[in-house]
């Protein structure tokens, strides 16, 4: 079915599967590039590996050590809003003879 025809929840639900497979060829790639050092140059681009460190805060844990009306105060919420898809199920139409 060509792609300007569709409806854009259908349009919307192929993006997000054809995201799936580039991630999860994007995941195969990089695992191959972190296995092999010695073939990371390509035609085009050169892979280089780097690594970082995160500090990340255990809410949790602050909470309880600071006691959870403290942790209340500083809190905030931020809205934001998403689009599930579902697939849509056709009923058939019983012809009646």
């Amino acid at each position: 079915m060509e792609e300007h025809n569709r409806h854009p929840t259908d349009r919307l639900a192929d993006v997000r599967q054809e995201i799936k497979r580039l991630e999860q060829e994007e995941q195969e790639l990089r695992a191959y590039l972190l296995e092999h050092p010695n073939d990371r140059t390509g035609g085009e681009y050169i892979a280089s590996i780097g690594e970082r460190r995160r500090r990340r805060i255990d809410l949790k844990a602050l909470a309880d050590e600071v006691g959870h009306s403290l942790m209340q105060r500083f809190t905030h919420f931020t809205s934001c809003r998403t689009v599930r898809l579902r697939e849509r199920v056709v009923e058939q139409k019983t012809a009646t003879l």
